[in-house]
């Protein structure tokens, strides 16, 4: 069976977040990550903010080249999730924003295994 080829409209109507629940541990890190953006603790545009300055320091070079390569890719995947947290095109609750938080969470425990390096 040969795939359908979407129709425009179609495409965007794939492409819009769902509604739907986010289970509790997910919601009260999205609060946690929603804070520390809104007070200025971290900034999307400064994965550098992200840091536990105190744990980074004392990771020997290797582990700190390792978390600063994995700096970048959380940087982006913080700004995604802000963005879809701040815009009024997509709900406060949703399953790809849940899978937005687990995509963030595997790439902090990739560092944080033996480390406690970042701040959320």
């Amino acid at each position: 069976m040969e795939p359908k080829d979407l129709t425009v409209d179609e495409q965007i109507q794939a492409g819009i977040p769902v509604s739907g629940a986010i289970d509790a541990e997910h919601s009260a890190f999205l609060k946690t990550l929603h804070g520390l953006i809104t007070s200025g603790k971290i900034d999307p545009n400064d994965p550098q903010t992200f840091l536990n300055k105190t744990v980074y320091e004392k990771l020997d070079e290797s582990t700190k080249e390792h978390a600063d390569l994995t700096l970048v890719n959380m940087a982006n995947q913080v700004r995604l999730i802000h963005e879809f947290i701040e815009s009024s095109q997509t709900p406060d609750e949703s399953p790809q924003l849940q899978t937005m938080v687990e995509q963030l969470w595997q790439m902090k425990q990739v560092i944080e295994k033996d480390h406690d390096v970042f701040i959320f």
